[in-house]
């Protein structure tokens, strides 16, 4: 599989988009509400986070996980001392915190699913446009455990970045409340817009 990795900028000390979510878009129609209907042509990587998450498909689950373990490698190995997902607005989506166990476990190193938390229910900032609305929204949404996390070098996992406004809240709680030593975040996918 090809990837077009790219680096992030954050609060954290490296972060890295394995690709792009889509490739191409194309408006093809307006639903009955008005809403325009689009032709996505997505990425493999992107096809497959699409795959997983709105078809469950776990095959898909399980080339994503291939993929990025082959892409993290041996140069990670042994760096992170746990993985953790970034928690979804919605507490029944279990996407990120999959991703994040079957990272872990390809990687050899623990995974927490109850380090970072969300203190706050937001919502789906998929419909949320305004940085600094996504930033207000986000604002003391997270708290991290500080038994988990202190003096430790995490990883926080994403399926889809944005804006970043999500991982730059996530990282804050895990550096300035978990007390973790350093940060780094991965995400698979990034969207074409930024806002």
């Amino acid at each position: 599989m090809v990837l077009h990795p790219q680096g992030i900028k954050g609060p954290w000390k490296a972060g890295i988009v394995l690709d792009w979510h889509t490739v191409a878009s194309q408006i093809i129609g307006h639903n009955e509400f008005g809403y325009p209907i689009f032709d996505n042509t997505r990425s493999e990587i992107g096809e497959l986070l699409y795959q997983f998450k709105y078809r469950n498909d776990q095959s898909a689950l399980d080339k994503i996980l291939r993929v990025s373990i082959e892409y993290l490698g041996d140069k990670t190995r042994g760096k992170f001392d746990v993985i953790i997902p970034v928690p979804p607005s919605s507490p029944t989506r279990t996407i990120t915190s999959r991703i994040a166990q079957g990272l872990a476990t390809g990687l050899g190193t623990n995974y927490s699913g109850t380090a970072l938390s969300k203190s706050k229910n937001t919502s789906e900032l998929k419909s949320v446009s305004d940085p600094e609305q996504r930033k207000q929204i986000l604002e003391g949404a997270f708290t991290a455990d500080r038994i988990q996390l202190e003096g430790r070098t995490v990883l926080l996992v994403d399926d889809l970045y944005r804006s970043g406004a999500t991982l730059e809240a996530a990282t804050e709680a895990v550096m300035s409340q978990g007390n973790a030593k350093t940060a780094y975040v991965l995400a698979i996918t990034r969207t074409r817009v930024h806002r």
